[in-house]
């Protein structure tokens, strides 16, 4: 280990190790591109280690793409990139996070998500690639609301 991880904003120049991250992790890349700016990565020194992501849509946010490296995974940064994007979306004034997952429906719990169907998220939503078939219909949805900042 070459000291500590941080966090930082992604670029357009991170969209390859991005990309390849979320291939190993069979994520989907439909809007990915369109919602960069959103896009947090876990560093290491000049390694990218993981990538987690957020679509917002009003006051609703979609959590999306959270992977991480196959040899850095096991070591709680999944976790760390989740609570980060929780804490931005938080500080974005986001009222819901929510997630849809065919693979990690165990993890997300741990972070204080639980499972909805499609009928209850906020109509904003739809308007999601990955609620339009960028998901499998098989995923699993999950949600969090978010705890409101008062006005300063």
């Amino acid at each position: 280990m070459r000291g500590h991880v941080t966090f930082r904003e992604a670029t357009a120049d991170d969209l390859p190790v991005m990309e390849a991250l979320l291939i190993a992790a069979e994520l989907s890349l439909e809007g990915v591109q369109a919602h960069l700016a959103d896009f947090v990565l876990a560093v290491q020194g000049d390694e990218v280690l993981g990538v987690a992501g957020l679509e917002r849509y009003g006051p609703h946010g979609l959590l999306r793409s959270v992977a991480v490296r196959a040899d850095h995974q096991g070591r709680g940064l999944g976790q760390a990139l989740t609570w980060e994007m929780i804490e931005r979306a938080t500080a974005a004034g986001l009222e819901t996070l929510t997630l849809l997952t065919t693979t990690a429906a165990g993890f997300f719990p741990k972070q204080g998500f639980h499972p909805v169907t499609r009928d209850a998220l906020p109509a904003a939503l739809q308007a999601s690639s990955q609620l339009q078939g960028g998901c499998p219909a098989s995923a699993v949805i999950l949600h969090l609301a978010l705890p409101q900042r008062s006005p300063a």
